[in-house]
């Protein structure tokens, strides 16, 4: 069983920013899929539903808690279902990778991202997959990163929600989410590290 959590913050406030995108691709994915309905797990502090990706069994994870207790629903599953690091694939945005790129990866740092370290000091290790989604912004001239500053200007960066020319791209960005999701359970990290990175 493969366990798939998509970081974000609950709640209708941030249901759209940038720092959802994780989450939101996880919602679009299961819709598709014809996934069982969400379902809310008091113990895991999460929504979970399950369903089959390419003959394998899968279940979705939205933790319900704010991104930086993120390792509590990660801790529970893995403790209820005796599943280790290496089941976990982490959907999550990343502000290093420009708005319409995606990059697989697995025993990195959390590069800044709460949601991904509260995992890391759960586990006490790095050792899981992450699909990371761009959401920097970019230079019209240059197409260079246009990071925001740390803290504040950041911060509220994140919780913006996306420009309306960025929302039209994000079926297309969803899509791509679930190519690789196939392709990492079908046939391992690797794999997908070389065919999307």
């Amino acid at each position: 069983m493969f366990y798939v959590v998509g970081l974000g913050n609950p709640g209708d406030k941030y249901q759209k920013t940038r720092h959802n995108v994780g989450r939101s691709a996880l919602e679009q994915l299961a819709g598709e899929l014809g996934f069982s309905d969400w379902k809310k797990n008091n113990n895991a502090i999460a929504l979970c539903t399950s369903g089959v990706i390419v003959n394998h069994s899968v279940a979705l994870l939205l933790p319900e808690t704010f991104m930086n207790q993120s390792g509590n629903t990660v801790r529970y599953v893995a403790e209820k279902h005796q599943a280790q690091i290496s089941d976990f694939i982490v959907v999550h945005d990343d502000i290093d990778i420009p708005f319409g790129d995606i990059k697989v990866g697995r025993g990195r740092g959390a590069g800044g991202n709460n949601g991904v370290q509260s995992i890391i000091d759960t586990f006490s290790s790095k050792d899981f997959v992450r699909v990371r989604i761009g959401i920097a912004p970019t230079s019209f001239w240059t197409g260079a990163i246009k990071r925001p500053e740390g803290g504040g200007p950041l911060e509220r960066f994140v919780l913006k929600p996306f420009s309306p020319s960025e929302r039209k791209q994000l079926p297309e960005l969803y899509q791509k989410v679930r190519l690789i999701l196939e392709t990492i359970i079908v046939d391992g990290v690797d794999v997908a590290m070389n065919k999307f990175n």
